[in-house]
């Protein structure tokens, strides 16, 4: 076949798997779904009324003719942006991939949108377990993300206390979550590695479905998934450090009031970990 023909055919196979995956692989939470997200976040990541793990991850594409510096990002290259949370158990909850410049990414996107309208079924704010202390569900998330009501982000590295490191500690527990679904999508989908040599809109479609090809993978087979070791997921990890760039909003009241409560159960007998002072 010709290159044209097995182009159309590629990107019509990628847009008809996400359509007809995604309902089912991906499915925006209920209320009810939140909350056992949140329960095996606090069982296997010690992080108490978390919803899931938010980061966003460069991907390389050719440079578009004509773009400019449109999708030139601040490391150095083309690419489009995939941006996700995930669940404890690596699976990706909500995904968007667009084309945006690095200082938009998040606030131009449907999910933040929808988290800021409050439309997003998140169940009301309640007690840290065991506590009296009310906060929100939340996201957590790196230096990327603004810090707000429902999205954790750590305390800037000047001039930090022992709570707040603790309080960064156990953000992160929480946040590699996303950063080993990155992992391990890169790792079974190597197209992701390299650049992707297609326009932006075909790129995006392509990392559409295979984000929900992962989930599909990992709800369906997932005894059958080659083992990733700690040290090929540090390395994902590191070749992303930093994927976006920080936010510097200058975050509200509530939201730094709710970060103090975390921080103060995280530092209680009842909240720390054994290990967390070493």
């Amino acid at each position: 076949m010709g290159f044209a023909t097995v182009r159309t055919i590629v990107k019509d196979t990628v847009i008809v798997i996400w359509d007809r995956l995604q309902a089912a692989e991906m499915p925006i939470p209920d209320h009810d779904k939140w909350t056992s997200i949140a329960d095996k976040f606090f069982a296997r990541c010690d992080f108490p009324l978390c919803i899931g793990a938010l980061d966003g991850k460069h991907v390389k594409i050719k440079a578009p003719p004509n773009s400019g510096s449109k999708y030139f990002n601040y490391k150095g290259h083309h690419s489009v942006v995939l941006m996700a949370i995930a669940d404890a158990d690596c699976k990706f909850i909500v995904i968007e991939s667009n084309s945006n410049s690095d200082g938009g990414i998040i606030q131009d996107s449907a999910f933040y949108k929808l988290l800021n309208s409050n439309n997003l079924n998140i169940p009301e704010p309640t007690f840290i377990p065991g506590t009296n202390t009310t906060v929100p569900f939340v996201f957590v998330a790196d230096e990327a993300f603004p810090l707000s009501p429902n999205m954790m982000r750590p305390f800037p590295r000047r001039e930090l206390t022992d709570e707040k490191r603790i309080f960064n500690y156990r953000l992160s527990r929480a946040r590699r979550q996303v950063e080993c679904a990155f992992g391990i999508l890169s790792s079974m989908w190597r197209i992701l590695l390299g650049t992707i040599e297609v326009h932006d809109t075909f790129a995006c479609h392509i990392v559409k479905a295979v984000c929900v090809l992962h989930n599909m993978i990992l709800n369906k087979e997932e005894e059958r998934i080659p083992f990733i070791s700690n040290d090929e997921l540090a390395v994902e990890a590191r070749t992303r450090n930093n994927d976006l760039p920080a936010c510097n909003r200058r975050p509200g009241n509530e939201a730094m009031i709710i970060r103090d409560k975390f921080m103060s159960y995280f530092v209680s007998p009842l909240g720390s970990l054994p290990w967390q002072n070493n």
